[in-house]
């Protein structure tokens, strides 16, 4: 069983909403919610990803690390998990949103083969611009990665 309290802190320490613990708490009742964890020894949760498949893409909600834990790869290898995992199932591509300013995170996704392909003014509560980011899965750096490592 996931621990929404532990999730809803790093919910709050990367992105503020106060009402963290009901969001989670509702996206892990959904049956088609992907939620996955990274989980380092002796620590609680560090990082974790959430997202739905619709038909055949990959909807990417969250990636968030606690901030003490970031920079280490976490939110990598979640996404690379997840996206691998997906595909397997049937999703060709995936898409997600992403904050105007988050360089860390844009440099992340277009490392994984992302490409922004539209904007959404104002979409956060505080105003601020989103790029929506999309892969194809088929034709990514993960597709390359399987052909040269095989399915994992």
């Amino acid at each position: 069983m996931l621990d929404v309290p532990g999730l809803a802190s790093i919910e709050r320490a990367c992105f503020g909403r106060e009402e963290a613990d009901d969001l989670l708490a509702a996206e892990l009742s959904r049956g088609w919610a992907r939620v996955r964890v990274a989980e380092l020894p002796g620590d609680e949760v560090a990082a974790f990803l959430d997202g739905w498949v619709v038909a055949d893409e990959f909807e990417v909600h969250f990636v968030a690390t606690r901030p003490e834990r970031q920079r280490r790869g976490l939110a990598a290898m979640l996404l690379d998990f997840a996206l691998d995992e997906v595909f397997a199932e049937g999703a060709r591509s995936s898409l997600l949103e992403v904050r105007r300013d988050n360089a860390a995170a844009q440099g992340l996704y277009r490392s994984r083969g992302f490409e922004v392909v539209a904007e959404r003014r104002r979409y956060y509560d505080d105003g601020e611009d989103a790029l929506v980011m999309r892969c194809s899965l088929e034709g990514s750096l993960l597709a390359a990665r399987r052909a040269v490592y095989g399915d994992r």
